[in-house]
């Protein structure tokens, strides 16, 4: 990560936010429907991707699933950006990074549009948005200094993982060219929310990681976040949709099997793991 100041990269972000703006509700051109027989998700992407599970399914199931994959992903990103939404406008003004925070209002105007296509694309192609169960979590009571880690924290952990998914789906062309287009816009704008959220947690952490207490509950809360966002990957709801049987046998085969933890801690989780280790937060999740 370049050594640069958060009030020069905020400064930077803003302006790549004015210029290169994406204005949601008249970019797409909207298809009637998309193929069936065509990937939604790339299938090197998909949660039974390098698993005992993949083996067993015919390239037409690894189409089928790749829909709901993809409608699971969306709705992930649809409810995820809602409570990013909610959370970062508890807490913007009360954060001590002086005009900073100005680019927070350019990542929420970006964040509910992006709120807004996927949850489009989910009801015109699917007619249904998956509810995340994560959003559920009951977040325990903590000091401001703590609170303020940890939202942001959790922020880049729910966009890096995105991420990475944006990245599969949109480089992929085996992969429907409207969905392509889709993951290609959030990428773009995601790109920057990580750029802010990276060099914000600097700041942030100084008083946060204060304490040995402190610190270990911030890991604790961490390692949960990473948990969830991990689990949520595996929605039985799309096996059950994509006419798989014994939806739930699936996922617990996937979350145990070994080579999906290593694409776990190699592969989705590596970016994330980088950024608290250099904040001396170790996160040791079993995931």
């Amino acid at each position: 990560m370049k050594n640069t100041s958060l009030p020069e990269r905020a400064n930077k972000l803003i302006q790549l936010s004015i210029d290169n703006h994406i204005y949601a509700f008249n970019y797409f051109q909207w298809p009637d429907t998309l193929p069936e027989n065509e990937y939604w998700f790339s299938p090197d992407a998909l949660s039974i991707a390098n698993s005992a599970v993949e083996k067993e399914l015919t390239e037409e199931q690894k189409i089928k699933l790749s829909k709901w994959e993809c409608i699971n992903s969306f709705s992930l990103n649809n409810s995820g950006e809602r409570e990013l939404i909610h959370e970062v406008s508890r807490v913007m003004h009360e954060l001590p990074i002086g005009e900073s925070k100005e680019y927070l209002h350019h990542l929420i105007d970006e964040e509910n549009q992006h709120m807004w296509y996927f949850n489009k694309f989910c009801n015109q192609y699917a007619g249904k948005v998956y509810t995340d169960k994560k959003l559920q979590l009951k977040k325990e009571k903590t000091s401001k200094v703590i609170d303020h880690f940890l939202v942001f924290a959790r922020v880049l952990i729910f966009e890096e993982i995105g991420h990475y998914y944006n990245i599969m789906n949109s480089k992929d062309e085996r992969v429907n060219q409207f969905v392509r287009q889709i993951n290609k816009a959030h990428y773009s704008e995601e790109a920057r929310h990580i750029t802010f959220g990276r060099h914000l947690l600097t700041p942030l952490a100084e008083q946060a990681l204060s304490s040995e207490e402190s610190t270990l509950k911030i890991k604790s809360e961490l390692n949960k976040s990473i948990q969830m966002n991990i689990n949520s990957l595996y929605n039985p709801s799309m096996y059950r949709d994509a006419g798989l049987e014994k939806p739930m046998l699936i996922r617990s085969r996937l979350l145990e099997d070994e080579n999906r933890k290593l694409i776990h801690q190699n592969t989705i989780l590596k970016g994330i793991k980088k950024v608290f280790a250099k904040l001396e937060l170790d996160l040791n999740v079993n995931v």
